[in-house]
């Protein structure tokens, strides 16, 4: 039988890989110096998929949602404080990546998201995955949000955006990539010359940093509050210098602002998170809030958490941010590190008289009393155990365990400015795919997650990303089997369930989190006894690759070895005999 030839009706080959407008958005990202673009493709991208087949100076890191992209590229350029790229697939991709989106936009991170459109022509048209107004969906979220209008453009387009994210005050922008656009062979100009990043970079009006500098070299009782900017522009020295000159006790932000760790716990005038009962905060005369947002308002009617008779300094670099919510006496706009050698210099040689204020670190002067719900029970040595580990390795941790929080963040030790990373966005699962960015940018260090278990739930894609780069990442989920923070707003309702002690819509039992762990490929552990935590945890930091442990921390956690097996002395995680103090307080 003679054989029939069939005509080939591909597309024609592209050996240089993609088209022109693919290669030219390609280059300007390696002109910006990103490395990874973090994606969970779809058809609107095939033609940049097969530009990269050809580069050996961008990565493409695969994962399998959306939200994850976004939360590693937040990772990412929260170590480098570099651009980091989120590739994101129609409407659809888009909205499963707006909740960690929100993250970035309030750590100031430069996110570019580049989110794949179907092709011009198709829209408002009623397309399979189309918006009638695409740019609508995100522009609450991000800094800048263009769609690309033709394909000589694109290229620029591209370039404007990493300006615009990297221009102080920072954030994530989005660019809308229609498909036609991407896959058109338009001659394509020369990539601009990489932009000067920070070009954005203020420093405060002479006549504030002169006010702000009477103010705190006229105080008594100065205390100084470094937030998450002070951590993100790396002003640690210079924070620690004023604190010095001053005698002043420093704070990190408290539960609900605290983004990241900014002075060293051993150092002597580290006073751990802002607290208003605090003797120091509670007494101070002039308090300065240096690079925090004062304050992220949580429920309405809620306690005054300044001082009475303090006077306020407030320094951002956002000018929206100063005096947001509360007057200012001393605002100051402008860079960090910039405006604190401004302030240093014009404080008086002679303020350091003053004797280091008494504070005992991290320490509160009350803590709220247990509430009547299901909670983490005998956290105590679990955070200690956990201390432990992360000091032995040096590790940066990336935390995001809602209810587990504040005892965490009391207990760890940190040693270097944003060692300990969260977010204040309230979208769980941010933290898995955080640290998988932090991870690839940042391989000096080992990172630990801490988790709940309702986080892990979120954000379990991430492990099949884990597994499959290798990424040397540690997840430790503190499981109570319930959503701690459902219970604790039922609690303060004081209705039917806190009479009852009925909680609904807490209960989240039944997942089995080492299993599911080791069904992606990645080495996992349950943890129930306290005396085995330190041995699992240097087991899963020892590790090429990822790890997880999972620790039962509620008190409806049963044994999962019969009786017999225990040690009747050793008492398990859940066991409310094993420390005096209970985790699960409300935010």
């Amino acid at each position: 039988m003679t054989a029939v030839a069939v005509p080939d009706v591909r597309a024609p080959r592209r050996t240089q890989g993609g088209t022109t407008v693919t290669r030219g958005v390609l280059d300007v990202l390696a002109a910006w110096g990103v490395q990874r673009i973090y994606c969970c493709p779809g058809s609107t991208e095939a033609a940049m998929l097969d530009s990269l087949v050809t580069r050996s100076d961008l990565e493409l890191v695969l994962v399998t949602h959306e939200s994850v992209a976004v939360a590693m590229a937040e990772g990412d350029a929260r170590a480098t404080g570099r651009p980091a790229v989120a590739y994101l697939h129609t409407n659809v991709g888009m909205a499963n990546g707006l909740a960690h989106l929100s993250s970035a936009q309030l750590s100031s991170a430069p996110v570019l998201v580049l989110n794949g459109l179907k092709a011009s022509t198709l829209a408002g048209r009623g397309a399979f995955t189309t918006l009638a107004h695409p740019r609508d969906m995100v522009r609450q979220h991000v800094k800048w949000a263009h769609t690309c209008a033709a394909a000589d453009l694109v290229v620029d387009d591209v370039d404007r955006a990493l300006h615009a994210a990297i221009a102080e005050p920072a954030g994530p922008v989005w660019l809308g990539l229609p498909q036609d656009l991407l896959e058109t062979e338009a001659p394509v100009p020369s990539p601009p010359a990489r932009r000067a990043a920070g070009s954005g970079l203020t420093r405060p009006a002479p006549d504030a940093v002169a006010a702000a500098a009477v103010l705190l070299a006229g105080a008594q009782r100065p205390v100084l509050v470094a937030g998450g900017e002070i951590a993100r522009r790396r002003a640690t020295a210079e924070v620690l210098t004023l604190a010095e000159r001053l005698g002043a006790p420093v704070f990190t932000d408290g539960r609900r602002d605290f983004q990241a760790s900014t002075v060293p716990t051993d150092h002597p005038l580290a006073a751990g998170l802002y607290d208003p009962a605090h003797p120091a905060v509670r007494d101070a005369d002039v308090v300065a809030f240096l690079g925090s947002r004062v304050f992220t308002e949580f429920e309405a009617g809620g306690t005054d958490e300044l001082p009475a008779a303090a006077r306020l300094v407030h320094l951002h670099p956002d000018a929206a941010e100063v005096g947001r919510l509360h007057p200012v006496d001393a605002p100051l706009v402008g860079d960090p590190v910039l405006a604190l050698a401004d302030l240093l210099a014009a404080l008086p040689a002679d303020v350091g008289r003053r004797r280091p204020a008494a504070v005992s670190a991290g320490e509160s002067a009350s803590r709220p009393a247990a509430e009547r719900f299901p909670g983490h029970v005998g956290l105590g040595p679990v955070v200690a155990a956990l201390a432990d580990a992360v000091a032995a390795a040096d590790a940066t941790v990336v935390l995001d365990a809602t209810t587990a929080t504040v005892p965490l963040l009391r207990g760890l030790r940190t040693t270097r400015p944003a060692q300990l990373l969260s977010s204040v966005s309230g979208s769980l699962g941010w933290g898995m795919g955080a640290a998988l960015g932090v991870a690839m940018a940042e391989p000096a260090h080992r990172v630990v997650c801490l988790l709940g278990d309702g986080s892990f739930q979120f954000g379990l894609p991430a492990l099949w990303t884990a597994a499959a780069d290798k990424v040397p990442v540690t997840f430790v989920v503190l499981n109570n089997r319930t959503y701690s923070a459902v219970a604790s707003a039922l609690s303060r309702f004081g209705g039917a369930a806190a009479e009852q002690d009925r909680w609904p819509g807490t209960d989240i039992t039944g997942l089995d989190i080492a299993a599911a762990a080791r069904a992606f490929g990645v080495p996992a552990e349950r943890v129930d006894r306290v005396a085995d935590l330190p041995r699992a945890l240097a087991q899963a930091l020892a590790g090429p690759g990822p790890a997880v442990v999972e620790v039962l921390t509620g008190p409806a956690s049963p044994p999962t070895q019969p009786p017999s097996a225990q040690s009747p002395s050793t008492p398990t995680a859940a066991d409310p005999a094993a420390a005096p103090e209970g985790g699960g307080q409300a935010w």
